[in-house]
């Protein structure tokens, strides 16, 4: 379940540095010119168990999670069942094993950037969705990986649809080398970094650059899936002001064998209605 999180490991991450860290001296009103130091441990110890979580594959045990943030079981007893009270961590009634729950992932969402690309975004997406009879994924990057963060279902009898929070690799996924392809270089650098980071199969930058200059000359995918057989890939940016990429819609087309579709009639559907919510953005 973690990997469907990990994009709001952002928000535990953004809170984190804000707390003062041991040593740190915070002034206020009261100090008149003395210093005095400030920490939260507690806080602390919360967020990192929800770090740790949100970056396991597949549910974990109290023991395991004590030994991947370095404590005993007793230090971060209390603190797991603060956090299964609260609805942020989900426990196996039959084996005890630890997960996220989804409210994180809503948290996430309820952020003011995500809210406006999401309430910009989702209206065009259902109109494209009946357009194309094909459900279409929004599609954002953190750190490597893509997360799906809103879609549209169809009333068709066969379709493919990606849960919320699905995500992968950036570098072998198309939604994120549309995103990437679309970036200053030095800011692909970096995500080509975390792409690393995150256990992607070893790639020559050269090799990767220049397939990401051929999508952003072209700007578009439109090719079979490199991860479902039967799934064609169609997708394309959402851009800002500037021209940079802050999300991509990709519809994952079902390909039937009796399938008359003109993917570039589809293909064009995409692009206008990313064209449209980069205009509105």
């Amino acid at each position: 379940m973690a990997p469907q999180f990990v994009s709001y490991v952002k928000l535990i991450s953004y809170m984190k540095r804000l707390l003062p860290k041991e040593g740190d001296v915070i002034m206020s009103d009261e100090t008149t010119g003395a210093d005095k130091s400030y920490s939260a441990p507690a806080l602390e110890k919360g967020l990192d168990i929800l770090e740790s979580l949100a970056e396991k594959e597949s549910a974990v045990s109290l023991r395991e999670l004590a030994e991947r943030l370095g404590k005993s079981k007793n230090e971060i007893f209390r603190m797991i069942h603060v956090l299964i009270a609260r609805g942020y961590v989900q426990r196996d009634s039959d084996t005890d094993e630890l997960t996220l729950s989804p409210k994180l992932f809503a948290l996430g969402l309820r952020t003011p950037q995500s809210r406006t690309l999401l309430e910009i975004a989702l209206p065009e997406m259902r109109t494209l969705a009946e357009a194309v009879n094909q459900a279409p994924h929004l599609v954002v990057l953190y750190r490597g990986r893509t997360v799906i963060i809103g879609s549209i279902p169809t009333n068709s009898d066969v379709t493919f649809n990606l849960h919320l929070g699905y995500g992968r690799v950036a570098s072998e996924a198309a939604s994120g080398r549309v995103i990437m392809a679309f970036q200053p270089e030095e800011k692909r650098a970096l995500m080509l970094r975390d792409c690393q980071n995150h256990g992607a199969k070893p790639f020559d930058g050269i090799a990767i650059n220049a397939i990401l200059d051929g999508v952003r000359r072209q700007g578009h995918i439109l090719g079979k899936s490199t991860d479902f057989l039967g799934i064609t890939d169609i997708c394309c940016p959402i851009l800002n002001f500037d021209g940079d990429a802050v999300a991509s819609i990709i519809v994952p087309h079902v390909d039937r064998v009796s399938d008359t579709d003109d993917l570039t009639q589809v293909l064009d559907a995409v692009k206008q209605t990313c064209e449209r919510i980069s205009q509105k953005l």
